[in-house]
């Protein structure tokens, strides 16, 4: 597998092309990067990721941008785990996004001799969407290249598209995140110090600050899954995304009570996924009424992990 930073490329190979942002690699993608890994090997050429960082949305629209699902690490391990030959990131930004989607598919047919590319059916590129999929067909019969549009997937009612995944996350169905996806959906990050307010209680946390840029989880109780440095298994855990309004406490925090552990976390990093939200945040009129109400979401979280297992 090779991974890419340019269409600058040493030696033009005959290629099926696949285009997106890929925020996520949920099911669709997915579905999207195998299919053009199976025509590859039916043509006998090789396949190849095309993906853009910053993702657009990020630079053309800031303000309606509602977060990243995973990091570019994260979709580069991702795209790469697929089995795809080559992955090319491109540097988004404004003038890469002035670019008609004649002169990109020029230069893109011109690294990697297209044979086909595949997107999916809503797709479109270059300056105000102009490429949509008819008009990249044609420009792919003057280019000499195939262009296939995939049927986006669907789960029940879902269309899976990382929106709908946002979505799930910002309000709190991780659930339904997870099976858009087709893994859990995960905040990471490295343990600091908080107000040891929970050690105090009962319900010690590791506290993780995400990426600034991530998706945010709906404020609430969640049952889930901590994976701990040097072990291989996860941990049953309870986590807590809010302010904490009982204790006034201030700023955004997730805290997870890692069940049945008492080691000491700080500076390691933590993954934490997301299993279940048990209740939104509330605040109570006592700090007794809010401990008797930790311990019966303790109890709903380990009886909703003994039924969905760590993956």
């Amino acid at each position: 597998m090779t991974i890419l930073h340019s269409l600058d490329v040493e030696q033009r190979v005959p290629s099926v092309v696949t285009i997106g942002t890929f925020d996520g690699v949920h099911r669709g993608h997915q579905l999207l990067v195998a299919t053009a890994i199976e025509r590859a090997r039916e043509l006998g050429v090789q396949s190849v990721v095309l993906t853009f960082e910053p993702i657009p949305a990020m630079v053309l629209r800031p303000d309606r941008f509602k977060g990243r699902i995973c990091s570019p690490e994260e979709k580069l391990r991702l795209l790469l785990a697929t089995g795809v030959d080559v992955v090319t990131v491109l540097s988004f930004d404004r003038e890469f996004s002035l670019q008609t989607p004649e002169e990109f598919l020029g230069r893109v047919d011109a690294a990697f001799d297209v044979r086909e590319i595949m997107v999916g059916e809503a797709f479109a590129l270059g300056k105000d969407r102009a490429g949509n999929v008819e008009r990249l067909r044609e420009i792919g019969q003057e280019l000499g290249f195939e262009l296939r549009a995939l049927q986006r997937l669907t789960d029940g009612d879902d269309v899976i598209s990382s929106s709908a995944v946002r979505e799930a996350v910002i309000s709190g169905d991780v659930a339904r995140a997870a099976r858009l996806l087709g893994r859990r959906f995960h905040v990471d990050g490295v343990v600091v110090h908080g107000s040891h307010f929970g050690r105090t209680i009962g319900y010690p946390t590791a506290n993780i600050e995400p990426p600034v840029d991530q998706v945010p989880l709906a404020d609430g109780i969640y049952a889930s899954y901590c994976y701990l440095p040097d072990e291989t298994q996860p941990r049953q855990a309870m986590t807590y995304v809010g302010t904490r309004p009982t204790v006034n406490s201030g700023p955004r925090n997730i805290e997870t009570n890692v069940l049945d552990y008492a080691g000491d976390l700080y500076g390691r990093r933590l993954r934490v996924e997301l299993v279940e939200r048990l209740r939104p945040d509330a605040m109570f009129p006592t700090l007794d009424e809010m401990i008797e109400q930790l311990g019966r979401d303790e109890a709903q979280a380990r009886n909703v992990l003994a039924n969905h297992p760590p993956v």
